[in-house]
């Protein structure tokens, strides 16, 4: 009974932030909710989205940086994710043609 009540509120939450873009404070969580090693679907449930939200924003945010010894190594930056995302955004505009 109990496990049911909190599967509906998380729907409800969930709901609520249906359509709704992440916002910068959001992705700065997934940064150190991914850091602490933290699955999608717990960070999901603790900002009230869906896990693939969650590993959307993990994907567009990952980059590949280099050590001091030059090894590559992948990380998650909120930073490379937002400055992706207000690209992206500027990209999905409609399309306007001038005929004359």
């Amino acid at each position: 009974m109990r496990e049911s009540f909190i599967v509906a509120k998380l729907r409800n939450a969930i709901k609520n932030c249906k359509d709704k873009h992440l916002s910068p404070f959001e992705c700065g969580q997934i940064e150190a909710l991914h850091k602490d090693r933290h699955s999608n679907r717990e960070i999901g449930r603790r900002l009230g989205r869906v896990h693939q939200t969650i590993a959307n924003e993990l994907e567009r945010g990952t980059t590949t940086q280099l050590q001091t010894e030059r090894t590559p190594y992948t990380a998650y930056f909120a930073e490379t994710g937002q400055v992706i995302y207000e690209r992206n955004r500027l990209q999905c505009a409609r399309k306007v043609s001038c005929l004359s």
